[in-house]
């Protein structure tokens, strides 16, 4: 992950999750483009939890669309917690570009919308 230019986020050091926001803006007007996984965690049943606001605060920032980006089967090739990877077939699905809000109610539906996109491949 590290070579890859991963930003790591410690939810729990607000000094260092600012720091972490920061870089991503940078990376983001450097030109980078950027992979959030908004429910900030993986799922052990496959269920897709809720979306943390991260993603949507970078992109209203950075004035950047967010693309929605359904990943199916992953779950069946690496299990949370485990280091062991079991062959098998990823299935992506890539939705429209959407563009933020500047009004935080409409980012809230903004993330919902993606959410529910999502949701809509996954099953």
């Amino acid at each position: 992950m590290k070579a890859s230019g991963y930003i790591p986020v410690e939810r729990d050091d607000r000094k260092k999750a600012y720091e972490a926001f920061n870089k991503t803006l940078k990376k983001i007007r450097e030109g980078c483009s950027l992979i959030i996984f908004p429910e900030g965690t993986r799922s052990e049943d496959g269920t897709i939890g809720p979306f943390k606001k991260g993603s949507n605060l970078i992109a209203s920032r950075s004035k950047s669309p967010m693309v929605p980006i359904t990943i199916i089967g992953s779950r069946d090739i690496i299990k949370k917690g485990s280091v062991s990877i079991t062959p098998g077939l990823i299935r992506v699905v890539i939705s429209p570009p959407i563009e933020p809000s500047a009004d935080k109610k409409e980012n809230a539906e903004v993330l919902q919308t993606i959410r529910e996109t999502i949701i809509s491949h996954h099953h």
